[in-house]
């Protein structure tokens, strides 16, 4: 007869389950019922209202713009963006005829 190999070198050992003093045995596992009627929310509840910036076809070619800026300034140009329902290019393009001095 021929020797089995023995255990190879660099072989994982085999996992064993973790010992506990708790007797399982008799637990059977049982799905939850599912509600009978409709959940109830807190009152204060407030559903996400969804982004209500608008899109639209430009008529122009278009060129992308990376720029860096601090997180407080990010944070009021996107609140402005919300406020007045502009896109980013839109509401750069408004602050820019803003800043520009009014020609005769």
């Amino acid at each position: 007869m021929t020797e089995a190999p023995g255990p190879k070198k660099f072989s994982r050992p085999t996992p064993q389950p973790p010992t506990s003093g708790l007797d399982l045995s008799d637990i059977k596992a049982v799905p939850s019922p599912l509600p009978s009627g409709p959940m109830e929310l807190p009152d204060d509840y407030k559903a996400a209202s969804p982004a209500t910036r608008r899109r639209r076809v430009r008529e122009t070619k278009s060129r992308p713009l990376t720029m860096r800026i601090t997180p407080s300034t990010f944070d009021r140009f996107n609140a402005f963006c919300d406020q007045e329902g502009l896109s980013y290019s839109d509401a750069l393009v408004r602050l820019l005829e803003v800043a520009e001095p009014a020609k005769d």
